[in-house]
């Protein structure tokens, strides 16, 4: 199983840096994150970890100061981590 970790806010602040994503919102584009691996969210594949990262804020797919995709993860510098207590 793939997790997604916070490395730093994109631009450059710690944000959640070391914390691992745990929940995430499509429709608020709020999203948790917590520093156990136990609570946060799994995924089968690298891909579809970072399908999510990708995903398009559904209420507000547009950033209105420049017509842009709304992404609202990719706020996170993230990497793709092996859950190593998988078995």
């Amino acid at each position: 199983m793939k997790l997604i970790k916070c490395v730093e806010l994109a631009n450059g602040e710690r944000g959640p840096a070391g914390q691992f994503l745990r929940s995430y919102d499509p429709k608020t584009g709020f999203s948790t994150w917590t520093i156990h691996k136990e609570k946060a969210m799994k995924f089968a594949e690298a891909t579809a970890a970072f399908m999510l990262w990708k995903s398009v804020h559904e209420r507000e797919p547009v950033r209105v100061h420049d017509g842009k995709p709304n992404r609202p993860l990719t706020a996170f510098t993230i990497a793709i981590e092996d859950d190593e207590d998988e078995v």
